[in-house]
């Protein structure tokens, strides 16, 4: 069953890749900023252009494919790390740093790590998936972008360790219009953003059950809200991570969604609202943000928060909550 989830992602990123590539920022940004190691060393790409190339390898404590490529990833770094610049960027999305620090810990991890707390770095490298692997020449340019540690990626490290990777093409993906949401449709009403990834549920159910759990008690619970609380301006935002348009769909079928809900296809709006935890939900009034919730183990007392969060920020009344609802106990 691991080997076809895996196969699954690996397609998704594949598929959504071709059809919504587009570059995440300017160069000049990319090489300015900040990247900090565990071990506390600060430095940005540009310190090493025109010096030595970069290996960027953006991975999860909770991606399987990721996890199968730490012995391959730390064997590189033994091999090629004295001429290429190693980083294992974690992607810092529904991670603590008690895990990470033992998946290093248990594949014997020695290269530097960091993780991309601000999200500006996998965004700056359309990161959409996971793993991803980056390679940045010594002149500045990506000369590859993948998510397979394949022959291709063994190749272009053996030729950039020896300083001959200059000639390699640029894997800069191409660019697409993208269009955003429009949020504030109901200007003066208090503003619901559910983000949400679809796939949180069924991937994560056997390696992490807490959040997958968490994950269905938020669908769940965000359905019932979205009828009982219908002056809310409600948006749900799912993660462009390993999303595409089926994959939406298929979510949307599968919980019965009625309330509106579209990918954030540049990652401004989850970057814009430092979104690192999925689900999350955050209430808006005026653009001011109010109230934001991760943990919805406890449906009952969550809604009752919420009701009166909305109620003191208008003067619209909520129908009465249902008496039960169907969640996942943990």
């Amino acid at each position: 069953m691991k080997k076809l989830f895996t196969g699954i992602i690996f397609i998704i990123c594949t598929l959504y890749n071709v059809a919504h590539a587009e570059p995440g920022t300017n160069d000049a940004e990319i090489f300015d900023l900040p990247i900090t190691t565990l071990s506390g060393d600060t430095f940005t790409l540009g310190d090493y252009r025109n010096h030595q190339s970069v290996y960027l390898k953006f991975w999860a404590t909770w991606c399987q494919p990721c996890r199968e490529e730490m012995p391959h990833l730390q064997h590189a770094f033994e091999k090629y790390g004295d001429g290429i610049k190693f980083v294992a960027v974690n992607i810092g999305i529904n991670e603590d740093m008690e895990t990470i620090k033992a998946t290093l810990s248990e594949f014997g991890l020695t290269l530097p790590v960091a993780i991309d707390s601000s999200g500006r770095l996998s965004k700056a490298f359309n990161m959409i998936g996971t793993p991803y692997h980056v390679l940045i020449d010594k002149t500045g340019h990506v000369v590859h972008r993948g998510h397979k540690a394949s022959k291709e990626l063994d190749s272009k490290l053996a030729l950039l360790s020896d300083h001959q990777g200059t000639d390699l093409p640029d894997a800069l993906p191409q660019q697409t219009a993208t269009r955003s949401l429009d949020l504030d449709r109901r200007t003066g009403e208090v503003s619901a953003l559910f983000f949400l990834s679809t796939w949180c549920d069924w991937y994560l159910k056997d390696i992490r059950p807490g959040m997958s759990e968490n994950c269905t008690n938020a669908q769940k619970l965000v359905n019932t809200l979205y009828n009982d609380i219908p002056h809310l301006n409600w948006q749900g935002i799912a993660s462009r991570l390993w999303t595409g348009n089926k994959e939406l769909d298929a979510y949307k079928a599968k919980y019965r969604i009625a309330h509106p809900l579209a990918i954030d296809t540049s990652g401004d709006i989850f970057l814009d609202h430092d979104v690192k935890n999925l689900p999350t939900l955050i209430l808006k009034n005026n653009g001011r943000e109010i109230f934001r919730e991760t943990d919805f183990s406890d449906p009952v007392t969550l809604t009752n928060t919420i009701k009166q969060v909305f109620k003191k920020n208008t003067d619209k009344e909520t129908r009465n909550f249902p008496p039960f609802i169907n969640v996942v106990k943990r």
